[in-house]
């Protein structure tokens, strides 16, 4: 019944959308029952597990966000009026719900309030200013994730948390900092006329963005911040051999990435997935052997990535010239509108878990591997196995049976090499690792939204329901 509706419901929004002229990208569903995944985590380990306020904070806002988009998607299966006009009505009951669940009435309703109206916002500018770029669903589950960070980071800028770690404070800072940076930065760049943007330009902006960065570390971090830094990046813990290790697998990538550029030659999707497990490789090997240098090398990453994917639709020659035949040569199909969104998402896949699970210890270890293991094990060597032996195809899938079994081995296979390795201490991991690498397996050959976004988020639900069981 419920599964009838949603079928229905799908083909509703999918008239409208064709009916209000409203193009998104091209898939043969919406994926309206996305935006159910972020809530879902988020509300599992507020149950489960007893979490600072801070999340408390964040998993009800994401209700919030839960419910308003559940109203979208009913308006939006009537009519399209929805996305091209204001309509407040569900925003104003979304944040009620998030009020009446916090704590301080005054501080609940200007913070739900705020997140509401923001997310509508930037859901209706997404659809109607970036043609083709998202699915109803990828959009919903993107702008929620934008959103609850960018919350989540002035609760924690503002309120000084007494019990947090000294070492992730000072981890947290540098990454604000820096994300904050980039966003001045892509701001100005997209505001200059078309006559300012020049590499001279450019160089500006970057010198006067790098200057603001340091003008904050030197004021909260001290004069000798840069020695600081480089000592707790290369010489505490004995990080220099890890640091070594991410910067050959970064070189590596990059002369890959030059090469078949130069070459002019249209990568198929194995090639593609060469990516996936360099990138794989780093996280995993930061998320074993140390959790708080990856999470910094996470969240300056991401603003690199942004940054240059800002550059590449810049219009700023020769640069945006470079970076977009580079993206001729890897993007996909599902890569049809302005933005690249598929390494934005292989890149938020991988390091998603490791702000939505809330303890960094040796019994949550598996989960914070739920992006390696389904995007960088199992996707890739489904996609692999699948090209090269694969001959039965699921109904209405291009996926094929062989290639989901090779998924589901390639995922378990890993975890038993860990635990041979004694580098993952996590109980029933074998057993665990199997029931949710079959739930993962079995929607990624069957969905259409992008592998990379979807499939940590179901993993990492399939992985913490498994802890009621064993």
């Amino acid at each position: 019944m419920a599964f009838s509706t949603m079928v229905s419901l799908d083909r509703s929004i999918t008239t409208n959308l064709e009916h209000g002229a409203i193009k998104t990208r091209p898939a043969k569903s919406n994926g309206i029952w996305c935006h159910m995944l972020l809530p879902c985590i988020l509300c599992t380990y507020c149950l489960m597990d007893s979490v600072s306020g801070l999340y408390k904070v964040v998993t009800v806002l994401s209700c919030g966000l839960f419910s308003y988009c559940s109203l979208f998607v009913t308006f939006l299966s009537m009519s399209s009026l929805i996305v091209k006009e204001p309509d407040y009505g569900g925003c104003m009951t979304s944040s009620l719900i998030s009020t009446l669940m916090l704590y301080d009435f005054s501080f609940s309703f200007l913070t739900s309030t705020l997140t509401m109206f923001s997310f509508l916002w930037l859901l209706r500018y997404c659809l109607m200013k970036c043609p083709m770029t998202f699915t109803i669903g990828e959009a919903m589950i993107v702008l929620q994730g934008v959103i609850l960070f960018a919350v989540s980071s002035v609760i924690r800028f503002l309120v000084k948390n007494q019990d947090e770690n000294e070492d992730l404070s000072y981890i947290y800072f540098i990454v604000q900092v820096v994300l904050v940076a980039v966003a001045l930065m892509v701001t100005v760049l997209f505001s200059l006329s078309k006559g300012l943007r020049s590499v001279k330009t450019l160089i500006s902006i970057v010198l006067t963005g790098g200057t603001f960065i340091l003008i904050l570390f030197h004021y909260k971090l001290g004069p000798d911040f840069i020695p600081q830094f480089l000592k707790y990046v290369f010489i505490n813990n004995n990080r220099g051999k890890l640091m070594v290790f991410w910067i050959i697998l970064t070189g590596l990538s990059v002369c890959a990435l030059l090469l078949r550029t130069q070459l002019a030659v249209k990568a198929d999707t194995v090639t593609r997935k060469t990516f996936h497990v360099l990138a794989s490789l780093v996280f995993l090997s930061g998320i074993l052997l140390d959790l708080p240098l990856m999470l910094l090398a996470a969240g300056i990453g991401l603003g690199l990535i942004v940054f240059v994917e800002a550059l590449r639709i810049s219009d700023i020659e020769p640069v945006t010239t470079v970076l977009q035949a580079a993206f001729l040569v890897y993007s996909d199909e599902k890569d049809c509108g302005r933005f690249a969104m598929t390494p934005l998402y292989l890149y938020i896949g991988l390091a998603s878990p490791l702000l939505l699970v809330p303890f960094y210890q040796p019994k949550y270890t598996l989960e914070l591997l739920s992006g390696v293991l389904s995007i960088g094990v199992g996707d890739t060597a489904a996609s692999w196995f699948g090209s090269k032996y694969g001959v039965n195809k699921w109904s209405d899938s291009s996926k094929t049976m062989e290639g989901t079994a090779f998924n589901i081995l390639s995922q378990v296979a890993t975890v038993y090499a860990l635990i041979l390795f004694d580098l993952l201490d996590t109980r029933y991991a074998i057993f665990r690792t199997a029931i949710a690498a079959t739930v993962t397996s079995l929607v990624e050959a069957k969905t259409d939204q992008v592998d990379n976004l979807v499939l940590p988020f179901t993993m990492l639900i399939a992985l913490q329901f498994t802890r009621l069981i064993c």
